[in-house]
């Protein structure tokens, strides 16, 4: 079912692979397109694909309930398998990794500061028709930013393919640094590569639809790699750098330091990170460069359809004056203070001697949960903690978040 979801999208104008907003080359469609389903043009193609998600992700269940006794050279080679498969698909599901293609080609091409305009910018350049969010500015980190400028250099097509490439490398390096970081730890490490590597939403948009959010994940499991070894400096540091491509994950930062042996290292290692990014986006961008930590701000004020804030406030509309948009703005504080309440509560146990790796799973949850803006992709910030805190209900909690993310996106 996995190799299905990868490869029946890829045909000419697909509900599936939105960037055929902006034609149906060969080079979008990739290697799969002789295969590609015609039923992917019609008013079929969401309900299929989300039918086939769910039978992936009961297959998942199936495989994580046996994983304890699953060959490591059959773990490990149907992780690779699945991640080629998934590199050589067409972009599913999304048009951000043309977004970064557009920043990109923004600054370097049209001399176009990226955190001050958007694709609208660039009309007539070839990346246009295939990017998402045309009106929006950059929301990504400076650093990663400015690594994608060589991208827009090139061809689209060879960025589109780069950036695939690199989706796919990020979250290999990840499920490695996990599979490390569990022997570390003492524990088997197929369970925890299993969890990660063939996680739906991981494959599917990450892999998938060449999502940043590789990035992330890889250098976050770098540091709980080094947390585990005790590198309380290396922690701090890749968890920090983590943040600088989505500061959404810095949740995950303080658990770094209340677990480090040496806490002021961590915190100097930390400042350090955090210190040279700033620079770097500073001498990129100047003022502009904090423009995407706004952003965070502005994705919660939008709310997406099945983040828990957004549903609360359709059910309390239903019988409270007053419609779900004019609602939202409560709920969503009542949400934020209770994270902040959780998030509290659970660096406090890490601070007096609680497994910090569990604890920052369970924050970066309840960071998802709470949150008015939740897309599949952001699951990879929780796998890596939740693959290695040795917590069965903290790993049912993350199959049953990635179970409820899969109707986002689905082209209903």
């Amino acid at each position: 079912m996995y190799v299905a979801l990868a490869v029946l999208p890829a045909e000419p104008g697909s509900r599936l692979v939105l960037a055929t907003a902006g034609g149906s080359p060969a080079w979008l469609l990739g290697p799969f397109a002789p295969l590609g389903l015609a039923a992917a043009r019609g008013p079929l193609a969401g309900p299929l694909f989300y039918a086939g998600l769910w039978i992936a992700l009961l297959a998942y269940v199936a495989v994580l309930a046996s994983a304890g006794r699953l060959p490591r050279r059959a773990a490990v080679a149907a992780i690779a398998a699945l991640h080629l498969v998934f590199l050589l698909a067409p972009p599913l599901l999304s048009q951000d990794v043309f977004s970064y293609l557009a920043y990109a080609r923004l600054g370097a091409v049209h001399a176009i500061d990226p955190y001050a305009a958007g694709p609208l910018a660039i009309r007539d350049d070839p990346v246009f028709g295939f990017a998402g969010s045309k009106a929006a500015a950059s929301v990504y980190g400076p650093p990663f930013t400015l690594a994608t400028y060589p991208l827009g250099l090139v061809s689209v097509p060879d960025g589109f393919w780069v950036l695939k490439a690199t989706a796919a490398l990020g979250s290999l390096a990840g499920v490695a640094l996990v599979w490390l970081a569990a022997e570390r730890r003492d524990s088997d490490p197929v369970p925890a590569a299993v969890l990660v590597g063939l996680n739906p939403a991981l494959l599917v948009h990450v892999v998938g639809g060449a999502h940043n959010d590789a990035l992330v994940m890889a250098p976050l499991a770098g540091s709980l790699l080094a947390l585990a070894g005790g590198r309380s400096g290396w922690a701090a540091g890749l968890g920090t750098a983590g943040a600088a491509v989505k500061a959404s994950v810095i949740a995950a930062m303080p658990f770094l330091v209340a677990g480090a042996r040496r806490r002021g290292r961590a915190v100097l290692a930390a400042a350090a990170v955090a210190l040279a990014a700033a620079a770097l986006g500073v001498a990129g961008f100047g003022g502009h460069a904090l423009g995407w930590l706004a952003a965070l701000g502005e994705n919660q004020a939008h709310a997406s359809s099945l983040s828990l804030p957004s549903l609360t406030a359709g059910l309390l509309a239903a019988g409270l004056p007053g419609d779900r948009v004019d609602l939202l703005a409560p709920v969503r504080l009542a949400y934020a203070a209770a994270f902040v309440l959780v998030f509290a509560s659970l660096l406090r146990r890490a601070w007096r001697g609680a497994d910090p790796i569990a604890m920052a799973g369970w924050a970066t949850l309840a960071l998802l949960l709470c949150s008015a803006w939740l897309v599949p992709w952001y699951v990879a910030w929780l796998l890596p903690p939740a693959a290695l805190a040795g917590s069965r209900r903290l790993a049912a909690a993350t199959v049953a978040l990635t179970a409820w993310t899969l109707a986002v996106a689905i082209p209903f």
